[in-house]
C-alpha cells in the first residue's frame, strides 16, 4: 500500500484468512470510504483509523470476531454513512 499516497477508497471483501489490516493504512489521511466485509478472522480495527479526518463512509460487515471499536466514530466530522452489519460480538 505504500505507493498509493492519494488513496481515497479502501474496500476489501472475503479475505477469509486475513487477520488484520496493514499498519500503514493509517497514513492515508485522504481516505473517504472504508468498506471491509467478510473478513471473518479480524478481531480489531487499527487505532490509526482515527487519522481519517476526511472519512465520509464507514462500513464493516461480517466481522464475526470483532468485539469493540478502538475509536469513537463521532470524531469524524465528515462522516455521513455508518453501516455495521453482522458483527455479532461487537458490544
Amino acid at each position: 500500500l505504500g505507493s498509493f499516497t492519494s488513496l481515497m477508497i479502501f474496500k476489501i471483501s472475503s479475505c477469509l484468512s486475513l487477520t488484520s489490516l496493514p499498519n500503514e493504512l493509517g497514513n492515508y489521511t485522504s481516505l473517504t470510504i472504508f468498506d471491509v466485509s467478510w473478513c471473518l478472522s479480524f478481531t480489531s480495527l487499527l487505532n490509526e483509523l482515527g487519522k481519517f479526518t476526511s472519512l465520509t463512509t464507514f462500513k464493516i460487515s461480517s466481522w464475526l470476531s470483532l468485539t469493540s471499536l478502538p475509536y469513537k466514530l463521532n470524531n469524524f466530522s465528515s462522516l455521513t454513512t455508518v453501516n455495521i452489519f453482522l458483527c455479532k460480538r461487537l458490544i
